[in-house]
């Protein structure tokens, strides 16, 4: 008893050592059935923190493709906004004889017509333009132009003046339309005309419009080889009419009426001949002697060109159409691709087709609902 009173401290550490391993005991093996469900756990845990680590690796740089595709973004948009405005400059809407025509009747279209041709030959006759005459109808002795075949001049039109077949409304529409396309350039040619030099106006000639035109167009048709292989147009794209006009004159006539030629009016060909009517006279040239104040001739001729008149023969074709329906080919993707709206109202944004946000908002929200 007195060695127990003596070392109480040391029994009490002892009780409570034993208390403590007693504990830790219990609780050891209630948790030992557990122990192997944990570490199975936590070795389940780790393989799925490896394959998200895996599956991140996809995704590596991710941010800086972003950056890329943005930037591309940016470089469409400009090209979009580019080629808008360039081919809209090109159509010229608000000169555009197409885009502008009102629907008239076919019998309406023949009147005009009947008007143009008179109109055109009295702008001729005031200008200084004579026709091309027809050689069959024989020489004059009196050296006088034939009235007879100048009224008759057609302008390539000259089937149909006193004609008129049973045209479709859209056939008749086509011509009425290169009717007044031929009235510009014939104008055009007025204002490039003077008073001291002539214009002959050797052929006018166009393509047809439809089956009946191509039918009754004759010697007006348009036969210059391969030359669509030199207009711009392209099917379900860029639609036009091609002319060819051909007049013989000075060089400043030409000059003057290419100036004029602003689209829808495109320049495709020219072809300059000199006249073989030109004459030439010759005179000899005189050179100073080295030896005396006096010139002396060499002898040697030079020419003098008396008529400097040329043919110059235009192909020019006319923009009447262009196929660019930006809309209708956005909303047609939006159906069977699907797209971030974020980066595309960007992208309309920077175009210039900012207005179209509206209904594709409505597409987007007619997909959420379904």
């Amino acid at each position: 008893m007195n060695f127990l009173k003596h070392n109480k401290f040391f029994f009490t550490l002892l009780f409570l050592f034993l208390v403590l391993f007693i504990s830790l005991q219990f609780i050891s093996c209630n948790s030992g059935d557990n122990l192997e469900e944990i570490i199975s756990s936590i070795n389940s845990e780790e393989q799925k923190a490896k394959s998200l680590r895996e599956e991140l690796l996809l995704y590596e740089g991710l941010s800086e493709d972003a950056k890329l595709a943005t930037e591309d973004l940016i470089t469409l948009s400009t090209v979009e906004k580019d080629q808008h405005r360039f081919w809209n400059n090109i159509l010229n809407p608000s000169e555009n004889i197409f885009t502008n025509w009102k629907n008239k009747s076919p019998e309406s279209i023949n009147a005009d017509l009947t008007r143009l041709y008179s109109r055109l030959r009295n702008l001729c006759k005031k200008n200084n333009i004579n026709f091309n005459q027809n050689e069959s109808t024989g020489g004059n002795l009196f050296g006088v132009a034939n009235q007879a075949e100048e009224k008759k001049y057609g302008f390539g039109l000259s089937s149909y003046d006193g004609f008129w077949p049973s045209f479709s409304k859209n056939e008749a529409k086509l011509l009425g339309i290169q009717s007044k396309i031929i009235s510009t350039l014939i104008e055009y040619l007025t204002e490039s005309s003077n008073g001291e030099h002539r214009i002959k106006l050797l052929t006018v000639s166009r393509e047809p419009v439809g089956q009946e035109d191509s039918q009754h167009i004759a010697g007006d048709q348009l036969t210059s080889p391969n030359f669509a292989d030199k207009l711009v147009r392209y099917n379900g794209g860029i639609k036009s009419f091609a002319f060819v006009i051909k007049f013989k004159g000075h060089t400043s006539h030409a000059r003057s009426f290419i100036n004029q030629l602003r689209p829808p009016f495109l320049v495709k060909d020219l072809i300059v001949n000199r006249s073989a009517e030109s004459t030439a006279s010759f005179t000899t040239q005189s050179t100073p002697s080295p030896f005396s104040g006096q010139s002396s001739d060499s002898g040697t001729p030079l020419p003098i060109v008396q008529n400097v008149e040329s043919t110059f023969t235009f192909l020019i074709e006319y923009i009447y159409e262009i196929e660019r329906d930006f809309e209708s080919f956005l909303v047609g993707s939006l159906k069977s691709i699907q797209l971030i709206e974020e980066p595309l109202q960007k992208f309309l944004e920077l175009s210039g087709n900012s207005k179209m946000n509206a209904r594709l908002d409505k597409i987007f929200l007619d997909r959420e609902i379904r």
